[in-house]
């Protein structure tokens, strides 16, 4: 390493959000030609500060703010599995209070297997219009969500504290990812949301819902559940069904 270098060590998975020309290896020589923070230099290689869970040089923690010297040495942890990722750290001393999600567009579909795990969730997909990525920030800061996205560049907004880079790219896959990442198996409260709105919703009387039935749902079953927000009745089917296998591995194994 050359004087005027930087050396960064990285741990777990984040050598793999890294640019092309940085992969795959684990430590990177960051040439300092210029006063940074070690957020933006690292944001620089390719990982948003969302992803980052401790930064260390030697036994001594820094933060977001800390400018790297030319020689030095540090270690990039990644945000830990589990409770521990919404837990107070020098990083993001303020962490939410409640577990709710704002779900970028790139993972719409996200947003309602969310809802039907019973989890408080805003799709951006669902806005009159897209918004700008500072205004999607500004919200997750606004009202206090946690982002969860494929996009590398939103999550690199200073208003984001906290936020996922979702890996997989499949819907289910991801459910699992997030529920497993944030260790919420012992949180999810099933069919207590609204798919289509994220409302709450309330148990209802049949005469009440007659109207919104079609004719084999009248005749077939009998408790029905609607949405307080947009009136969306509900009651298990089929669908009902196929919904508790897609949550049953989450649902069964807290270790998965």
């Amino acid at each position: 390493m050359s004087a005027d270098q930087l050396l960064l060590t990285l741990h777990g998975d984040l050598p793999h959000l890294l640019l092309r020309q940085y992969r795959p290896y684990p430590e990177i020589h960051y040439p300092l030609s210029r006063h940074a923070s070690i957020k933006d230099i690292l944001e620089a290689v390719g990982i948003p500060h969302t992803e980052i869970g401790g930064i260390e040089k030697g036994s001594r923690q820094l933060d977001f703010s800390y400018l790297p010297q030319p020689g030095e040495q540090l270690d990039i942890y990644p945000v830990p599995a589990g409770a521990a990722a919404l837990q107070p750290s020098l990083l993001r001393p303020d962490p939410p209070t409640e577990i709710r999600f704002l779900v970028d567009i790139n993972v719409a579909r996200l947003a309602s297997l969310l809802r039907m795990a019973g989890f408080d969730t805003v799709s951006i997909g669902e806005a009159e219009h897209v918004p700008a990525k500072r205004e999607i920030a500004l919200q997750s800061a606004r009202t206090d969500r946690i982002i969860l996205s494929r996009d590398k560049e939103l999550l690199k907004h200073r208003e984001v504290t906290f936020g996922r880079l979702v890996r997989n790219q499949d819907p289910t896959a991801q459910l699992y990812e997030i529920v497993s990442f944030y260790g919420l198996h012992s949180d999810l409260l099933p069919f207590r949301r609204c798919l289509r709105c994220n409302g709450k919703l309330e148990p209802d009387d049949k005469e009440r819902v007659m109207d919104q039935l079609e004719p084999l749902t009248k005749k077939y079953y009998y408790k029905f559940r609607r949405c307080g927000a947009c009136s969306q009745v509900y009651w298990k089917g089929s669908h009902h069904e196929r919904m508790i296998a897609l949550l049953a591995p989450i649902m069964a194994d807290p270790g998965s």
